[in-house]
């Protein structure tokens, strides 16, 4: 997950090491440090799109209408809407059925998203 300058001193006591994104064969497991964390099944994802993440919305993450937001930089976030609610913590137990993702390439990110729901899907 890319940081910004500005965002280091609000993120460093609670996520020194940055946030990471990873996926596996059933999950994309998200961490921002002790800030919180996600684990999204793969069969859950109904749609994957971008959204624009501002500066005013803060980092770190962020619980807003109707999404929660793992966010260590502004910009143009990955946006993943599931079929059904699960619990995040954020840092406290959340459910919701949109998540926000940082990453450095969104495009990437997006793509490998794509394949890993396909394979699922064709097993």
């Amino acid at each position: 997950m890319p940081r910004s300058r500005w965002a280091l001193p609000f993120l460093v006591l609670f996520a020194p090491h940055g946030g990471s994104v990873e996926l596996d064969e059933v999950h994309c497991e998200i961490q921002l440090g002790a800030l919180g964390s996600a684990s999204i099944p793969l069969e859950l994802i109904t749609r994957v799109s971008t959204m624009d993440w501002p500066w005013f919305a803060g980092v770190g993450v962020r619980i807003g209408r109707g999404v929660v937001g793992f966010i260590s930089k502004s910009g143009q976030a990955v946006l993943i809407e599931l079929a059904q609610p699960v619990q995040v913590r954020a840092p406290l137990r959340w459910s919701t059925q949109r998540i926000a993702v940082r990453v450095d390439d969104t495009q990437a990110f997006m793509v490998a998203l794509a394949y890993r729901r396909t394979a699922l899907a064709g097993e």
